[in-house]
Order: structure tokens, then C-alpha cells, then sequence
């Protein structure tokens, strides 16, 4: 070996260490209380909403081919929703409606493996994250029977009303939520 090779590797066996180290030190050491709740206990729009859900999952877009963890697939369609409600103030009907129709796709991989949604959910390092798959497919699927009716397509409005309140009801028997409240009266309306 060189004296170049040689130098490269120590370089990066330095990195590695202290890299790691680095990472062990940045890590919490305490445990984070978690709050319990009655089982019928409705969380308020203060506590859960779609603006905090958004939130928590801003950052690096996550694109299909690349998600790999179930994390990763709902942070995807909560990305994807984002998108589809800009789109669909502005009146973009065929542009929303691909985006709410990609959201509900990642977030079905999501209910795969876990399907039940949570309040808030440790996902790494302690991280918490208000976890509503079944939610927010029936929030895309209130959305979409809005964009369906304004592209004359009833037949699909109609499906998407019937599966949006299966899974709002399925979201409402593991968390209740005034968001998920709104959304009902919101299908009723249609």
C-alpha cells in the first residue's frame, strides 16, 4: 500500500470513530414520558390536525422507488397530500387529484403493516409523530369526491365516499379526533 492509500483510510477511520461517537453523545439518554389517555378521550384540533401532521413531515421529499421502511411510506403520502391541498386551491383538478390518488397509495402500504392509527407514535430516536393513516385516506377520499364532481366523473365520487368512511371509521375506533369529527360532517355534506 502507499503512503497516499495509507493516509486515506486513517483519514477515514478517523471520521468513522469520532463520527460515532459523535452520534452516541447526540442521542437522548432519558426516556420521554408518554401521556395516556382514556380510550374515549377526543383529541382536539389544537392537539391533532392535518397542519401539524404536515409539519412533522416537511423535509427531504420522499419519492416512491426510493421508500423502504413504513416510515418512510408515510411520510411519503403525508408529502403528497400537502401537495394535492395546494393543488387543490387552485382550482389544479387533474394535478390534485394524481397527487391525493399517490398519497392514498403510500399510506395503504403503511395499513399493510401497521394498521391501526395512533395518537402519537415513537418512530427513532424518541421521535414522536402524530400517526393517522386511516385518517388521512379518508381525508384524501373527501378531497377527491370534490375533485371527481368538478371532472364530471360521479361514478368515482361515489367510490370514493363509500371507502373514505370505511376508513374513518376504522381511524375512529383506535383515536378519536375532532379532526376525524369534521371530516364526517364533511362526507354527510356530500
Amino acid at each position: 500500500m502507499n503512503r497516499t492509500n495509507s493516509k486515506k483510510i486513517s483519514c477515514l477511520t478517523f471520521i468513522l470513530i469520532f463520527g460515532f461517537l459523535g452520534t452516541r453523545c447526540a442521542t437522548p439518554t432519558r426516556k420521554e414520558e408518554v401521556k395516556t389517555y382514556p380510550k374515549d378521550y377526543v383529541y382536539s384540533l389544537r392537539e391533532i390536525s392535518l397542519e401539524k401532521v404536515f409539519n412533522e413531515n416537511r423535509g427531504l421529499k420522499v419519492i416512491e422507488e426510493n421508500a423502504t421502511t413504513v416510515d418512510d411510506y408515510y411520510r411519503g403520502g403525508v408529502q403528497e397530500k400537502e401537495e394535492g391541498e395546494k393543488l387543490l386551491k387552485e382550482g389544479r383538478w387533474v394535478e390534485a387529484r394524481k397527487q391525493f390518488e399517490k398519497s392514498n397509495r403510500f399510506l395503504r402500504v403503511v395499513l399493510k403493516y401497521l394498521p391501526q392509527d395512533e395518537a402519537y407514535r415513537i418512530v427513532y430516536e424518541g421521535q414522536t409523530v402524530i400517526f393517522l393513516p386511516n385518517l388521512l385516506i379518508a381525508d384524501n377520499d373527501l378531497k377527491l369526491i370534490t375533485v371527481y364532481k368538478s371532472l364530471k366523473e360521479d361514478d368515482k365520487a361515489a367510490q370514493a365516499k363509500a371507502e373514505g368512511q370505511q376508513y374513518l371509521a376504522k381511524s375512529q375506533e383506535s383515536v378519536k379526533t375532532e379532526w376525524a369529527i369534521q371530516t364526517q360532517k364533511g362526507f354527510k355534506d356530500q
